[in-house]
This record gives structure tokens, sequence and C-alpha cells, in this order.
């Protein structure tokens, strides 16, 4: 079992903080004055792929194992 060093784990509660605070501050506000009609385009241009899933698995994965081996 690999065990975690204060220094990584410092390293990863200011990502995550990081990332919270990021994430809600580019959060959309709500505008009462943008009024979309009924002829607003509203169809994706492209749809997201389902393999997007699988390469962030695997890239996880290797990621996992590439800082395994470094121990």
């Amino acid at each position: 079992m690999m065990k975690i060093k204060k220094s990584q784990y410092l390293a990863l509660v200011l990502v995550i903080a990081f990332v919270l605070i990021s994430a809600t501050s580019y959060a959309q506000v709500d505008l009462p004055d943008i009024i979309f009609t009924d002829n607003t385009n509203d169809e994706p241009v492209a749809p997201i792929s389902g393999l997007i899933a699988l390469g962030l698995a695997v890239g996880g994965y290797l990621g996992i194992r590439q800082t395994r081996k470094q121990d």
C-alpha cells in the first residue's frame, strides 16, 4: 500500500480546493433580461462521444500505474 506523505496530502487538498473554487466561479449567473424565443436552435452541434469516458478511465489507470512505478 502506498503511504501518502504530508506534502502530497497538502498538494491534493490544494488541487481539490482549486477545482471546487474555480468550478463555482464559472457558474452561470441568473440574468432575468435574457429571453429565448421559440425559434432558438438548442440542438447540439456535435454529440459528445461515449469514448471520452473510456479515455478518461484509461488515462486514470495509466497515471496511477506510473505513480506507483516511481515509488
